[in-house]
């Protein structure tokens, strides 16, 4: 973990001129390559992206359990945060055709302090998720809600009508690299670190 931690920047960096070059290929500007080219960097594009992703979810995992996440805690819109996520799975609920759902609450103040990017980090693995696992025609709802015992935090829930997990796997898909089953990887990709590296952060959050 430490290792990992302080090599987080090493990792990334080639990978990233690794994309950028990809890119500018795809695009063929000067129209000098086939169509099958453009392909295959397309190919390169797409594997470089899922590549660094997977390296992002364990340079995350590693800073959390190295004790070397820094936060950035700030006076946050809750309603922006909402609206943020709402126009980033826009897409992918039109293209699966998924209902997106967003509640926020009578008591959720107008601004909490947190960090955004953590908080936003969280409830995008959290989306991701219900989107992967609801079929068409489905429902995704993200709910923010407060509750009288402790007032000082913000609840949020994501539900959905997807094919749900057994209740004897709802512990285990916390822990790193697991998955509710061992087909789940083949059949609807992810690398198992998402769900356990939100709870380390909800943890960081307070």
């Amino acid at each position: 973990s430490e290792f990992l931690a302080n090599m987080s920047h090493e990792l990334r960096t080639p990978l990233n001129s690794v994309l950028i070059l990809a890119k500018l290929l795809e695009e063929n500007k000067q129209q000098n390559l086939t169509s099958k080219q453009v392909e295959y960097v397309g190919i390169i594009h797409k594997s470089g992206s899922d590549l660094l992703k997977l390296i992002n979810d364990i340079l995350d995992l590693s800073k959390i359990e190295a004790g070397k996440i820094e936060l950035h805690i700030e006076q946050v819109a809750v309603k922006e945060v909402v609206y943020d996520l709402e126009q980033l799975f826009d897409v992918v609920a039109t293209e699966k055709q998924i209902q997106l759902v967003t509640r926020i609450a009578t008591g959720v103040p107008e601004y909490i302090q947190t960090d955004r990017q953590r908080l936003e980090q969280i409830m995008k693995n959290l989306l991701s998720n219900a989107f992967k696992f609801t079929p068409g025609g489905g429902t995704v709802t993200l709910s923010l809600f407060t509750r009288e015992n402790s007032p000082n935090a913000l609840y949020l829930s994501v539900t959905d009508t997807g094919v749900g997990i057994a209740a004897e796997k709802q512990q285990l898909i916390f822990e790193a690299f697991q998955q509710a089953d061992g087909s789940t990887s083949r059949r609807y990709g992810g690398t198992g670190l998402g769900l356990s590296i939100s709870k380390e952060l909800v943890k960081w959050l307070g």
